[in-house]
């Protein structure tokens, strides 16, 4: 274990949060998608050599989740299951179940911060100042994207800093962790 432990604690060293970006209209509610969270780790656990697999499968009757993560190189890995919840018996009903299982599963077993617009604990410390609610500068950042190496826009912002943009230009249009900056203007050679 010891090699999935170092790899697990490097991972949470550099992942940033994760911003919800969907709307639960019924439970007027915002969430983080699969989709999102799967695209926003995928480069944080290659880095560590860490890989997560995702089965369903029926244990003693009731549907299941197994998430697993694996250290690619040791084979060490840990495992969590999650109950499908299905309310109604339609495929569609069975495929959002699933994705939920799968959401909170992943989120679960990698301890991943996902977030609104602040972390609950700063915001209640007063150590981040932010916006007010319903200012039209706290509504820019909540739609503003979290940047992450990897993802489809990372060479681009790559060459505009090449270019001669600055990370004040990259913020406006996109959050970035510490470690992510560090990141792009190394490989801008800034």
């Amino acid at each position: 274990m010891k090699n999935l432990l170092k790899a697990l604690q490097g991972f949470h060293k550099e992942c940033p949060p994760i911003t919800k970006d969907a709307d639960n209209p019924f439970f007027k509610s915002k969430y983080a998608t699969l989709d999102s969270i799967q695209e926003h780790i995928r480069p944080y656990l290659q880095k560590q050599g860490l890989v997560i697999t995702q089965a369903n499968s029926v244990v003693e009757g009731t549907a299941i989740v197994t998430t697993s993560v694996w250290h690619a190189e040791s084979g060490e890995f840990l495992e969590s299951e999650f109950p499908v919840v299905v309310t109604k018996q339609t495929a569609q009903d069975y495929g959002s179940a699933v994705s939920y299982a799968k959401r909170y599963s992943l989120t679960g077993l990698l301890n991943i911060t996902v977030q609104d617009e602040d972390d609950d604990g700063a915001k209640a410390s007063g150590t981040v100042a932010k916006p007010s609610v319903g200012s039209p500068a706290a509504q820019e950042d909540d739609i503003k994207p979290w940047l992450n190496e990897g993802s489809q826009t990372w060479g681009k912002v790559v060459e505009s800093l090449k270019s001669g943009y600055t990370m004040t230009d990259v913020r406006k249009k996109y959050k970035v962790s510490k470690p992510v900056e560090a990141k792009l203007l190394a490989a801008a050679g800034k």
